[in-house]
């Protein structure tokens, strides 16, 4: 029976400062229970200017007796049309012709003048994770600023979710580069009417949205869990509660698939504290003019709790082809409630964007 039900893709955005040691890049390991596979590892650490960290990892390789087929969309072809590449001609410039522009991994480490005098990008292009991490493991140093951006893709190993980085272009940011840092996804998720998860909300600010993942392994369906989280302030709070009211809360009967945007969130929560909360050693250091509340209220922002989840920010916003208009990713009719239980059931429509042209969206310029 075929699957035609849309999958729940993502992709993700890092920006930050590197460190590079000695098990940030593994080459040519080999493989436990197959030693004839040959394979390399990264996993990079990168920091924000917050001191959020992120880390890049990546595993690639290849078969030291068969190679391996390397899958490429063709040049000037139709949108899905497919080249199959062997490993060891993954170089070859006469294939390599043939291969469309966005089947690369694309490396730029630095800007070159064009025919125009203009700098441009000088890309180095790759078929391979695996040759990507060869080229970057002698050229990346501590303390360098990058720009990585590619598809996320979620796996269950070892009873655990695992988010794989399929990285697609890698920029090497001057040293003075001064633009906002941070590490960001979209994500494509399924949503029903017992997602949402608001215990903490009025107390805390703090909403869990426990949703679903869809993908497909041989046309079989395949259902994971994600759990998202909201951490509303002071300040922001009524405009989460729109986005709450309007978007993640879903009838009893309803499927809902939407692609929201979102930053992974590793390190310390900011708690929010006031004079109240300081002990007394401190207020009296304030009150002898030591230092002052600011100053003292500032050094235990960051004292709030350790955490590794995917924070929510807003569904996504993307122009949608037929009016150049842009529009929410919102569906409510390609899955069934039965769906998440029984994963072979008849298909339904794909992902049918909104032409709502009269909702109001203004609200989410509010939030980053």
């Amino acid at each position: 029976m075929t699957n035609n039900k849309p999958q729940t893709f993502g992709t993700f955005e890092a920006k930050g400062t590197i460190t590079v040691d000695p098990n940030t890049f593994q080459i040519d390991l080999k493989g436990k229970n197959n030693p004839q596979w040959n394979y390399s590892r990264l996993n990079m650490k990168m920091e924000d200017n917050e001191g959020n960290s992120f880390y890049l990892n990546a595993q690639d390789g290849f078969s030291l007796t068969d190679g391996r087929i390397i899958y490429a969309n063709l040049k000037d072809g139709e949108a899905n049309e497919q080249l199959q590449v062997a490993f060891g001609d993954r170089n070859n410039p006469e294939i390599l012709k043939h291969v469309a522009d966005r089947s690369f991994i694309k490396v730029a480490l630095r800007k070159v003048k064009n025919e125009e005098g203009k700098m441009v990008w000088d890309y180095v292009n790759f078929l391979t994770a695996y040759d990507v991490m060869n080229y970057l493991k002698d050229r990346l140093k501590t303390g360098m600023k990058l720009y990585v951006r590619g598809r996320v893709k979620h796996s269950i190993f070892n009873d655990k979710l695992q988010r794989e980085y399929e990285i697609q272009r890698i920029f090497l940011l001057p040293a003075e580069e001064e633009s906002d840092s941070g590490f960001k996804f979209t994500q494509s998720v399924l949503i029903s009417s017992n997602s949402l998860d608001l215990e903490k909300w009025e107390t805390e600010g703090i909403a869990t949205v426990n949703t679903k993942l869809h993908y497909k392994k041989k046309g079989v369906s395949e259902y994971l869990d994600l759990e998202l989280k909201i951490r509303a302030t002071e300040e922001n709070k009524g405009t989460y509660q729109k986005i709450i009211d309007k978007y993640l809360t879903v009838e009893e009967d309803k499927i809902r698939q939407i692609t929201v945007d979102g930053k992974y969130k590793i390190g310390y929560t900011q708690r929010q504290v006031t004079k109240e909360d300081l002990p007394a050693e401190a207020l009296e250091l304030i009150e002898d003019g030591f230092y002052t509340l600011e100053e003292v209220l500032k050094m235990n922002t960051n004292n709030g709790e350790r955490v590794d989840e995917m924070q929510l920010t807003r569904p996504t916003l993307l122009k949608d082809r037929d009016t150049g208009k842009p529009k929410l990713i919102i569906d409510d009719e390609a899955f069934k409630p039965e769906d998440l239980i029984m994963v072979d059931v008849e298909p339904e429509p794909e992902v049918v964007v909104s032409n709502d042209d009269d909702e109001d969206l203004s609200f989410l310029d509010d939030l980053d």
